[in-house]
């Protein structure tokens, strides 16, 4: 028995080793990493480099935060923030997203709370350099990372205690973390020729919330807004924004918060953006993630994917009416049989090359409109029914 007892511990420390050496095999040799503090200047094409911001910017679990650059070919450039989920209280926040919380079948979490080592391997779609069907791969890219769950734009240190009694910091850090990384672009973004100010989920906000003061540095520049997968209809916007993460966003972000934020904050930019500026959005019209958050924010509330998906096309309807230069593409392209559902986000991924609507790519339809100068939207046959 003994002899038994031992042949299996040996085989299961083998087997351990096994997977660690598989781990560092891909972090050594497949995962992607950045180089460290290489000037602009020195920097070679399409190699993606860190840089370091100072004291002030940190992630929300209070490790060093930095921005991802990388120099292109070309005179213009993508300004992109990163998506990364929400926290709006104590319970929310206790809830970091964690790979093994997926693994063991549990809810993901709600916000990251630092720059996941895998995501510069994970990007594709617009940030895909290697792609020869990518329109912007020569395009230089400042890539804003997301870990403060509060849409890149809260100033407040939250003192919670979680369910348990114990009591943990909550760095909503946004603000802080995006001029830093917005000091560095200034002094490094000297005059584009188009730009390209972008963001994704939690990202497609922070574009938003700050695209009006980006453009502003740039007035010659040719610019282009775009939120990808931002839409979540909430009542309780206003109190987070103002309350738990102290944005302050009538004086910093020249709006006042409504249910529908991404709404308000577009409206705000098609006042404040110069006239040429181009607003365009794209929706996925089941989207499974942007339903979970928004049952989320409201659990008493009943929320079916038609409810969800009514509330999208009524405000894509709304701003298509009341803002000149703004375009939408929407889609139901592959909604799940059984859930109903459809993904979540495409700026990022390699789905922006499949998805297609109405004879129309996604990355077509970008590409058209940012380097064509062509002025068309997509699925408007959705906004009828």
């Amino acid at each position: 028995m003994k002899k038994w007892l031992k042949r299996l511990m040996m085989a299961i420390a083998v087997l351990i080793a096994l997977l660690g050496a598989g781990v560092v095999v891909i972090y050594v040799w497949v995962i992607e990493r950045p180089t460290d503090n290489v000037a602009f200047a020195d920097m070679q094409p399409y190699v993606w480099n860190q840089v370091t911001l100072g004291d002030g910017a940190m992630n929300s679990d209070g490790t060093p935060y930095h921005l991802l650059t990388r120099k292109g070919e070309s005179d213009s450039w993508i300004v992109f923030f990163s998506g990364g989920g929400a926290a709006w209280d104590a319970a929310s926040a206790a809830q970091p997203i964690r790979l093994t919380n997926l693994l063991r079948g549990r809810d993901v979490g709600n916000y990251m709370d630092r720059m996941p080592w895998y995501q510069l391997t994970m990007l594709d779609g617009l940030l895909a350099s290697e792609r020869e069907d990518n329109p912007f791969r020569t395009w230089n890219v400042a890539y804003i990372p997301y870990s403060t769950g509060d849409f890149h734009i809260g100033n407040r240190q939250a003192e919670y205690t979680r369910a348990d009694g114990e009591p943990f910091t909550m760095r909503y850090n946004g603000r802080t973390n995006v001029s830093a990384a917005l000091a560095w672009v200034y002094e490094h973004m000297s005059a584009p020729d188009k730009l390209l100010i972008g963001g994704e989920s939690a990202g497609g906000f922070g574009a938003a919330f700050w695209g009006s003061e980006i453009a502003s540095r740039y007035p010659e520049a040719q610019v282009y807004l775009y939120s990808d997968s931002s839409f979540l209809l909430s009542e309780r916007w206003p109190q987070i924004v103002r309350d738990e993460w102290q944005a302050e966003p009538e004086t910093r972000l020249g709006f006042a918060p409504e249910a529908d934020l991404i709404g308000a904050a577009t409206r705000s930019n098609g006042r404040r953006l110069p006239d040429h500026a181009v607003i365009l959005q794209s929706y996925s019209l089941y989207d499974q993630m942007l339903i979970s958050f928004q049952r989320k924010l409201a659990p008493e509330q009943p929320l079916t994917p038609q409810d969800w998906s009514g509330q999208l096309r009524q405000a894509v309807a709304a701003m298509d009416e009341a803002l000149p230069n703004y375009y939408y593409y929407v889609t139901d392209y592959g909604r799940d049989a059984d859930s109903g559902m459809t993904g979540h986000t495409f700026a990022t991924l390699g789905t922006l090359y499949e998805t297609e609507q109405d004879g129309v790519r996604l990355i077509q339809w970008l590409g058209d409109l940012i380097n064509g100068e062509q002025r068309y939207s997509v699925g408007g046959e959705f906004l009828e029914r």
